[in-house]
């Protein structure tokens, strides 16, 4: 039936205005590729308060206007008449107006400002949100009813004086996205129309029109009113009856404390909580470990034996073709269930790791080793293998580590730290245990435990240790021969088990100074939440030793170096570029412009909802020579948010990337050459690099760590191309 409805439209062809289709040219603009409407003075007036808000888009305080006054007459008042502003929130799925409310960037933050001059749009867009807003100028008093019709969802919002904080919903079109109703079809619904109300010719009256639009149908908003006598027709507000609520035509994109905050942006105040349809969104004691006193590590050197560590999947000075390097990334263990499995996402994508004791058998880069072996079929080791990074299971969590394994090795540990300190210390619980398997020589475990002291402290120990096979050869390398660190013990037990041991140069630093470098270029809305999302990473954590590089490509739609100072950041650096929008040369000029060669650096993406133990795990994963540390990603599927994630694990992609500064200048830094203004291809080919180095790239899936949805059109302007990326392998 919704298919029907543009033979509906043509019934009434002068209703609706065309907004600038995409791909044409829009009116003026406010920033790179946002239209605006023409200049007009602004309606501001003395004694008028706007609406004061923070950086996240979350309400500070409503608009408070200026009193009500029914005898006071408005014409010697500019008005402005004619137009009403509208804001275009684009790339959103659901045809819910609460889905609207759910975007981040609601309502501070639209793609697009714009006005138009009557109550009635028809974009024939898909999958957006709007927000009319303005004053609404009554042509007599009386009793006036209002009717809204849409498809999908609507909703009208009127204030009884010029105030949004006075705003009520009058009149909606459905709330569950599945409602609607064919052009100009007022009555459908009993909710469309309004109660009567008194109205006057000499006042205006703030309004606001929400409208959410899905894939699906002929997409259209108009506001109808009538006055409340008997057989009269709704009739669609026009421009002789509208005004303006604020003129935007010179604001830039961050200029967000004119935007109305009103009851029906912030419906019902903060979303109430509901119990998590994701596993994931359930509290667990890693997300917050990091805020525990660690162990210093001083007291825990002499607990084992020292031994090399030099595992014999390090390809080290191997030759790998161009992007092969996934295929030398594996997974690891973890104990106990991080709940990263996608499980209501299962009805999408079915697939899961493959559980075998064969696993065992092979290890490596078996596969591309150059051996003779008999014609015919699949090689069984290759099939059976459940580290392999698999490129086409997006769904699966982390690998999980069985618990007899798990509390072997714990318990193995503890009676060592208790023999070592005379038991001072007891285990309260495993808070997690990795483990990276290297069938050869032995595991790596990342041990985190709960201790308790005999004052009644409570405790992080977080080590790493390696069970180390009987008779396995030491493997050690030439840094390892020049430690000055004691010569590596046997690590074997007089029955002949695996013991445990302290690897040698494999403990992180808990104070490491982490530097996010991010290149950008006009993308206002989303620099600003970047810029929230680290202060309120800071205000949460206390952690101030992490640094924020923004390399800007002269952003226009704002300007990005006064909303850094304004941030609340520990320490950040503004650096300017000229030109064409080029990944690669961004993160090299801020990875360039950290100074301390042993400090970490995490080459990332604005788009980025961090969870507040990110600066931990980047720590707990990068080690100075060894490793370097590439978590994946959950990617938001469109009108999905951290709140309710649906979308999957980006298992293809490699640019979060976290490595000290050393080892990155080692291997030679990004490829600016090869790849300029274009994207697709510069991480996999840094991880080609950072592996035929000799180190190690841990690969973990991050419990709440997320990438936002949003489209690629128009990121980098015009110029920028986006690279033919080839297959993985």
């Amino acid at each position: 039936m919704r298919a029907l409805r543009g033979d509906q439209r043509r019934a009434h062809p002068n209703l609706w205005p065309r907004l600038p289709r995409r791909g044409l040219a829009p009116r003026r603009q406010v920033g790179p590729g946002l239209a605006r409407a023409a200049r007009r003075p602004g309606p501001f007036h003395d004694g008028e308060k706007l609406s004061v808000t923070d950086g996240r888009g979350i309400r500070a305080a409503l608009a408070t206007q200026r009193a009500e006054d029914s005898s006071e007459s408005r014409e010697e008042e500019p008005v402005y008449k004619g137009q009403v502003n509208l804001h275009v929130f684009e790339d959103w799925c659901g045809g819910a107006v609460g889905q609207l409310r759910r975007n981040l960037h609601f309502p501070l933050f639209p793609h697009t400002r714009t006005t138009v001059k009557k109550l009635a749009v028809s974009p024939k867009w898909k999958n957006y949100g709007l927000r009319l807003f303005g004053f609404i100028h009554p042509a007599r008093d009386g009793d006036v009813q209002f009717s809204v019709a849409s498809d999908d969802n609507s909703e009208f919002w009127l204030s009884p004086n010029e105030s949004p904080a006075g705003a009520q919903l009058v009149a909606f079109v459905g709330k569950t996205g599945s409602e609607w109703t064919a052009p100009g079809e007022f009555t459908k619904f009993s909710s469309q129309v309004s109660k009567p109300r008194r109205l006057m010719a000499s006042r205006r009256y703030y309004f606001e029109l929400l409208h959410k639009q899905d894939d699906r149908g002929s997409d259209h908003v108009e506001v109808g009113w009538r006055a409340f006598l008997p057989g009269l027709k709704f009739e669609v507000i026009g421009s002789a009856h509208i005004s303006l609520y604020t003129d935007e035509s010179a604001l830039k994109m961050d200029h967000v404390d004119h935007v109305p905050q009103s009851p029906a942006s912030h419906v019902g105040g903060r979303p109430r909580q509901e119990e998590p349809r994701a596993d994931m969104l359930r509290p667990d004691p890693r997300d917050a470990f990091f805020l525990t006193p660690r162990v210093e590590p001083s007291e825990l050197e002499s607990v084992l034996e020292p031994c090399a560590y030099a595992p014999t999947y390090v390809v080290k000075d191997f030759p790998i073709a161009r992007y092969q390097g996934l295929q030398f990334v594996y997974l690891s263990f973890v104990y106990p269930n991080d709940h990263t499995r996608l499980t209501h996402m299962e009805t999408d994508n079915k697939c899961f790791y493959r559980e075998s004791p064969l696993y065992l058998e092979r290890f490596g880069f078996y596969k591309y080793m150059k051996m003779d072996r008999e014609e015919g079929g699949e090689d069984r080791e290759e099939l059976l293998r459940s580290d392999w990074n698999d490129l086409r299971c997006n769904v699966s969590g982390n690998l999980q580590l069985p618990e007899a394994e798990a509390v072997d090795v714990v318990a193995q540990y503890m009676e060592r730290l208790n023999m070592r300190h005379s038991g001072r210390y007891a285990l309260l619980r495993i808070v997690n245990v990795e483990k990276r398997r290297d069938s050869a020589r032995g595991s790596r475990f990342l041990l985190e435990l709960e201790l308790q002291d005999r004052g009644g402290r409570r405790l992080r120990l977080s080590e790493y240790v390696f069970l180390r096979l009987p008779g396995a050869r030491a493997g050690d390398t030439e840094e390892d021969r020049e430690s000055p660190e004691p010569a590596a013990a046997s690590s074997a037990r007089p029955d002949g088990r695996p013991e445990l041991c302290r690897p040698l140069r494999l403990a992180w630093r808990q104070d490491v100074m982490v530097h996010f470098v991010v290149p950008v270029k006009n993308q206002a809305r989303w620099v600003i939440q970047f810029l929230a999302d680290m202060a309120a990473l800071h205000a949460r954590t206390g952690d101030s030793r992490f640094n924020v590089v923004l390399v800007d490509f002269e952003s226009e739609d704002m300007d990005v170096e006064r909303a850094l100072h304004a941030a609340r950041l520990p320490r950040y650096q503004y650096l300017r570029r000229a030109g064409n929008f080029e990944r690669s040369a961004g993160l090299q000029a801020g990875v360039d412009a950290v100074e301390d060669a042993s400090s970490i650096v995490f080459l990332c993406d604005l788009h980025i909802h961090f969870p507040p133990s990110i600066l931990d795990g980047i720590r707990k994963h990068c080690v100075e020579g060894k490793l370097a540390f590439a978590p994946v990603v959950m990617r938001l599927s469109c009108g999905s948010s951290p709140g309710d994630p649906h979308g999957y694990w980006e298992v293809n992609g490699f640019g979060l990337f976290g490595i000290y500064k050393s080892d990155f200048d080692r291997i030679g830094g990004m490829n600016t050459e090869e790849f300029r203004d274009q994207w697709g291809g510069e991480d996999w080919e840094l991880l080609d690099r950072v592996l035929q180095a000799g180190l190690e790239v841990e690969r973990l899936r991050v419990r709440n760590f997320y990438h936002h949805f949003h489209s690629k059109r128009g990121m980098w302007g015009a110029r920028s191309r986006k690279a033919a990326r080839k297959e993985a392998p």
